[in-house]
C-alpha cells in the first residue's frame, strides 16, 4: 500500500516572514465576507499595511443578510485602529 505524505504548514510563522519581508505600509487586498471571519486578521495586520477590503460574499443572497454583513464589518472596522488609513469606496455589484 502507498502511504500519503502528510505536510504540515505552519501558518502562523509564514505570515510572520511575509509581515518582516514588506515594506511597511505595503498595500494588501484582504477578502471579507464579514466581521467574525476577519476581524482577527484585521487586528492582526493593520499596523503593518494599507488595507483594502473587499467585501463579497456570492453566497448571500438576499439583500437584508447582506446588508447585516456589511453593516457589522463596518462597526468592526471602525473601531479598529489602523496605521495607515485607506478610502473607502462603496459598490455592489449583482
Amino acid at each position: 500500500t502507498k502511504r500519503k505524505e502528510v505536510i504540515l504548514m505552519n501558518y502562523e510563522k509564514l505570515m510572520e516572514e511575509q509581515i518582516l519581508n514588506s515594506k511597511e505600509g505595503s498595500s494588501l487586498l484582504l477578502h471579507a465576507c464579514c466581521a467574525p471571519c476577519s476581524s482577527a486578521v484585521l487586528e492582526r495586520l493593520a499596523s503593518h499595511f494599507k488595507i483594502s477590503i473587499f467585501f463579497f460574499f456570492l453566497n448571500i443572497t438576499e439583500e437584508k443578510e447582506y446588508q447585516k454583513r456589511l453593516d457589522e464589518l463596518r462597526k468592526f472596522i471602525s473601531r479598529l485602529n489602523f496605521k495607515y488609513q485607506r478610502s473607502r469606496k462603496r459598490k455592489r455589484t449583482g
